[in-house]
């Protein structure tokens, strides 16, 4: 059968609402909230066949930029890749794929995705290979000396907590006099996808460091810190971080790769079920300089 290509999805009301369906039936949650916020910029580009008015398979293009040291690079994450299962093993999925690097090859730095373990054979064929990255950590000890930080949960239910942190966070991004000290790869210019992440998946794990004015996004897992995303014009102070979340804490895993990595231990990161795979030259870089794609960058 011929299926019509559609990139028109998010304007689209029947187009969106089945992409919602097919997206819920994926991967158990979808777009429609994000969308009646407002925050579903242009950054995020669904590459759909349709059957009449009816998505049945789909590759999402996330226009993604970052600030690598005071470098700007512009990478295409691909994500969101589905297919009715009715569908399947028709080759659509490969049709939307040829499309998508037809269009944006020699567009973008490169493009990247991260598979789960069942099609780690199929992005090869397009030219994608498998790299690694790396994930770096603290162990934490008990300090009487150091001073915990004045932290504050930020709760996401007030709306005026999330203009003022979305504003503080696209303020950050835009604002060349102050280079990221954080972060050694920060994703730049999307705010969106911060905001996708805010609401649906770290909304109960943002807090604020009132003396520093720095933002903070991080969760404990039994005696683990996992500090998924620093905000601010300032250089957190790791130890003290740490110290604030309790005495309990003994080890501290970053969801970034940091500006000074001689201050942590390093290793490969392993996440089950999620494998990155790049295209181009450029992207190589991941793995030579031991970097990895911040957590709140997956899209």
């Amino acid at each position: 059968m011929q299926y019509n290509y559609s990139k028109t999805v998010k304007n689209n009301p029947v187009l969106r609402e089945s992409f919602n369906e097919l997206t819920r039936s994926t991967f158990g949650f979808d777009f429609s909230q994000w969308y009646a916020r407002g925050h579903w910029g242009d950054y995020y580009i669904p590459h759909a066949l349709l059957d009449g008015e009816k998505v049945i398979s789909n590759v999402s293009v996330n226009l993604m930029q970052f600030d690598m040291g005071g470098t700007e690079k512009n990478y295409i994450q691909l994500g969101t890749v589905m297919t009715v299962p009715a569908c399947r093993n028709q080759g659509l999925n490969r049709e939307i794929m040829e499309q998508i690097l037809d269009e944006y090859t020699g567009r973008a730095d490169g493009i990247y995705l991260f598979a789960n373990d069942e099609v780690l054979d199929y992005y090869p064929k397009f030219g994608f290979k498998p790299a690694k990255e790396y994930e770096y950590y603290l162990h934490c000890k008990k300090q009487e000396k150091i001073t915990p930080y004045s932290m504050k949960k930020v709760d996401m239910s007030e709306e005026k907590n999330c203009l003022q942190l979305y504003s503080f966070i696209q303020d950050y991004s835009i604002s060349p006099e102050f280079p990221n000290k954080n972060d050694a790869m920060y994703m730049n210019q999307n705010l969106s996808l911060y905001q996708f992440w805010m609401a649906f998946g770290y909304d109960e794990h943002i807090f604020y460091l009132t003396e520093e004015d720095i933002y903070v996004i991080a969760e404990i897992n039994k005696n683990t810190l996992l500090i998924h995303q620093i905000f601010g014009k300032q250089q957190a102070d790791m130890m003290r971080l740490s110290k604030s979340f309790g005495e309990h804490v003994e080890e501290m895993v970053l969801g970034f790769s940091p500006v000074q990595k001689e201050l942590f231990l390093v290793r490969e990161r392993e996440e089950e079920d999620c494998t990155l795979f790049i295209l181009g030259e450029d992207l190589k870089c991941i793995e030579r300089d031991r970097l990895m794609f911040p957590v709140l960058s997956h899209a």
